[in-house]
């Protein structure tokens, strides 16, 4: 992907994924800005993503999740990594699908509960949630994850390839 390139990436998945970490490196490599969307929506409202869980719920989160999103309607092409629960809400498949190309990293149940043992800043997959439970939300979220443009394994795959993979086959 050039630097003159016209749209973003826009990287999601399920907790675990890895669109933050495939998000520095897609950066790094095509010379675009990386904007995490959970950073973003700490500094817009202040306050950690935990605690506006704890404090406000769920619901006040993806509002604010949303805001985030449609804050970024205007900017140059980016790389950003969304949060896992950002495909639940139609709004922000348009939101996405305006900033640019929509790549779902796919990791299959082991990956993802292995990527996630002792989380503590994840709020939707904490100690006081079963397994079965964050189980049951990845299962939930699957068809609406498989809406992107393009879907990219990352099972027992490294950072690097990854990255190829998707410098290669999205359309920007």
């Amino acid at each position: 992907m050039s630097k003159t390139s016209k749209k973003s990436i826009v990287l999601t998945g399920f907790m675990g994924a890895g669109k933050s970490t495939v998000g520095r490196s897609l950066a790094k490599l095509s010379g675009l800005p990386l904007v995490d969307l959970d950073a973003l929506i700490v500094q817009q409202q202040g306050d950690t993503i935990p605690s506006i869980f704890a404090d406000q719920g769920e619901a006040a989160f993806r509002r604010y999740e949303t805001e985030a999103l449609r804050s970024l309607s205007d900017a140059c092409p980016i790389i950003l990594a969304t949060g896992g629960g950002i495909v639940g809400h139609q709004e922000n498949w348009q939101l996405m699908r305006r900033l640019g190309s929509v790549i779902y990293l796919r990791a299959n149940w082991q990956t993802l509960r292995a990527r996630l043992a002792g989380s503590t800043d994840r709020p939707l997959a904490t100690a006081e949630r079963s397994e079965a439970d964050v189980k049951n939300l990845w299962q939930q979220r699957i068809p609406l994850y498989e809406q992107a443009d393009l879907i990219v394994d990352t099972d027992c795959r490294k950072v690097d390839e990854v990255v190829r993979e998707i410098l290669t086959k999205a359309k920007f």
